[in-house]
């Protein structure tokens, strides 16, 4: 591997993956701006009868002005990218952090937190007007602008405390720990990561939105009365004040072991009935009985430990590096340069990971369908679409590509086919 790592030209190679990837991608947005664009005169007859003209016209300009945005925003994302890279910025700020200090450790945290800051100002026109122009437009928005700057500010005390945390443990571990430096820091970093998820319901989440118990009976009792029927144990039931930034609707799950807790929006208690609470509940169930969390959990360890092993072989090459503009070789720029160009290699994996993921939504609605009624379940996908103003006409290559649940048409029909049996 050393000697392909020292004799390639990884500059060229970056840079066709790059427009690969980039020319890929605003291919299959702009078939889905023609899809829409084919189906805008006329609703698709499954949904006649859920949303008006008026909804139907919102839901076709909301997704194409989010579409024609993406386009801008990942071109975007590639001058940024080479700007940190083959630009030579990540190279200039990794040279001001060696004048700060010669450890590693503090180099890793500092540089870390260098490239947080720089890349929240970066993008933050790109936020700024996603939210105040695109979501304002199409009735969405309710962030207030203190609440966008204080979420910002808030976002940043948290990645930086999670990111120094992270890269500390690792570049510490690299140092110190021989050879076999990169199975250790997968080890720690899984722990840390454990420990953050189980945390994250108690201690993060709550800095950004209130959580209250769910105390409508009306839907509190059937939603229990399933939770004993499928065995499922959680921490509590919870309402979250979503509202408080979007008119968007959703319910999740989050935690795990003795912090599994159940979240749905405030906005979604308005939307939907208790039955149909009921039936998506139902579906998020289906991915803990059915183990898809726990595959997912495997799949990343899986990914991470191929992932520090190629990093500890790359970590020898200084050809690899250079070719990608760093010239600074500390073993914190060296770290952080590889997780900069890792999406540009690997991002062919994109699609395999959707359809996975689409599979498991598809088992999900089964299992629902098993444990409530499937027109309830019909019925709430198709509030939950309108009042999202999903995109009812997705062009397939596009869907297949970038979405990790199927088009709701397809959602729909197969429930519908369960009914007929």
């Amino acid at each position: 591997m050393q000697e392909f790592l020292n004799t390639q030209n990884f500059t060229i190679y970056f840079l066709i993956l790059i427009v690969i990837k980039f020319s890929i991608e605003t291919y299959l947005k702009i078939r889905n701006l023609s899809s829409i664009k084919e189906n805008s005169s006329e609703i698709p007859e499954r949904f006649k009868n859920v949303v008006t003209k008026e909804e139907y016209t919102k839901s076709i300009n909301y997704n194409s002005d989010r579409l024609k945005f993406s386009i801008v925003t990942s071109l975007f994302s590639v001058g940024v990218l080479l700007m940190f890279t083959l630009g030579g910025l990540l190279n200039s700020l990794t040279e001001v952090v060696i004048g700060v200090t010669s450890s590693n450790v503090i180099g890793a945290v500092l540089l870390g937190l260098l490239l947080i800051i720089i890349s929240e100002i970066i993008e933050l026109p790109i936020a700024i007007y996603s939210t105040f122009v695109i979501e304002e437009r199409h009735g969405f928005n309710k962030t207030t602008k203190k609440t966008f700057v204080t979420d910002i500010f808030k976002s940043l005390l948290v990645s930086g405390v999670l990111t120094s945390v992270l890269y500390a443990t690792v570049i510490y571990i690299l140092d110190n720990l021989g050879d076999l430096w990169w199975l250790y820091a997968f080890a720690a970093v899984f722990v840390l990561q454990a420990i953050i998820f189980f945390l994250y319901p108690v201690l993060i989440m709550p800095l950004f939105n209130k959580f209250e118990p769910l105390d409508n009976e009306e839907f509190k009792k059937p939603i229990e009365k399933l939770l004993e029927k499928v065995k499922f144990q959680s921490k509590g039931l919870f309402v979250m004040d979503a509202s408080l930034r979007s008119t968007h609707g959703n319910a999740f799950f989050t935690g795990f072991g003795k912090n599994k807790r159940i979240v749905f929006f405030d906005t979604l208690l308005k939307t939907i009935n208790p039955d149909e609470m009921e039936a998506i509940l139902g579906h998020e169930l289906g991915h803990y009985k059915l183990g898809h969390v726990r595959k997912m959990l495997i799949s990343s360890l899986v990914f991470g430990f191929v992932g520090f092993y190629l990093l500890s072989e790359i970590l020898k090459s200084d050809n690899f590096f250079i070719s990608h503009g760093l010239d600074n070789l500390t073993v914190y720029s060296k770290f952080l340069l590889f997780y900069l160009v890792l999406g540009s290699y690997t991002f062919f994996t994109k699609p395999f990971a959707a359809s996975l993921s689409r599979k498991r939504e598809f088992a999900a609605d089964d299992f629902s369908f098993q444990f409530t009624d499937g027109e309830h379940m019909i019925s709430g996908l198709l509030k939950l679409s309108k009042d999202n103003a999903s995109n009812l006409t997705p062009d397939p290559l596009y869907s297949s590509y970038y979405y990790s649940h199927p088009p709701i048409a397809e959602r729909v029909r197969s429930i519908e086919q369960k009914l007929e049996k």
